[in-house]
C-alpha cells in the first residue's frame, strides 16, 4: 500500500498583508502566509548623499535595520522620505519631499544618507479599461502612462 499524508498549505490571497503593503498580483497562487512571501510594498526608495535641508520630522526610530525604517516610512502617511545611518542604526522620518537635485550637506555626517520615497507601479489603480503593466512591481511611477 501507498499512504500518503497530505498536509493543508495557506494561499497567499488569504493573508491580510502589514500596513503599507498590499497582496502580490499572483497571491492566488501564491503559497505561504507572511508578508515576505504574500506582499509587496507600495513604496520603492532612492540613496542619495544626506541633503542640507531634511524638513521635519514624522518619527524616530534606534537600533532598526534600513529595512525596517523603509517599512515604517511606508505606513506613515506623512513620511515622504528619511535620514538612516547603518552605524548608529537611526531612522528619522522626514515630512519633506526631497529631490535628488536638492542641496548636499557639507560636511557630511557620519554614514547617514538621505532616502527619498518614490511611488511603485503596483500601487497604481488602472483607469476603467486598462490593466497594471506585468512588470509594475519592479517599476516607478504612479500614473496610466508609466
Amino acid at each position: 500500500l501507498d499512504y500518503k499524508t497530505y498536509i493543508q498549505v495557506p494561499l497567499c490571497n488569504s493573508h491580510a498583508c502589514a500596513e503599507g503593503m498590499f497582496l502580490h498580483p499572483d497571491a492566488e497562487s501564491m503559497e505561504g502566509n507572511d508578508d515576505e512571501t504574500c506582499c509587496l510594498p507600495r513604496h520603492s526608495y532612492v540613496e542619495r548623499t544626506l541633503v542640507a535641508k531634511e524638513g521635519c520630522g514624522v518619527h524616530t526610530a534606534l537600533q532598526v535595520k534600513l529595512a525596517e525604517c523603509k517599512r515604517l516610512c511606508g505606513v506613515h502617511e506623512a513620511c515622504h522620505s528619511f535620514t538612516y545611518s547603518g552605524v548608529q542604526q537611526s531612522c528619522y522620518l522626514k515630512k519633506r519631499l526631497v529631490a535628488m537635485e536638492d542641496a548636499a550637506r557639507v560636511p557630511q555626517y557620519l554614514d547617514y544618507k538621505t532616502y527619498i520615497q518614490v511611488p511603485l507601479c503596483n500601487s497604481h489603480a488602472c483607469a476603467e479599461g486598462m490593466f497594471l503593466h506585468p512588470d509594475a512591481e519592479s517599476m516607478e511611477g504612479n500614473d496610466d502612462e508609466t
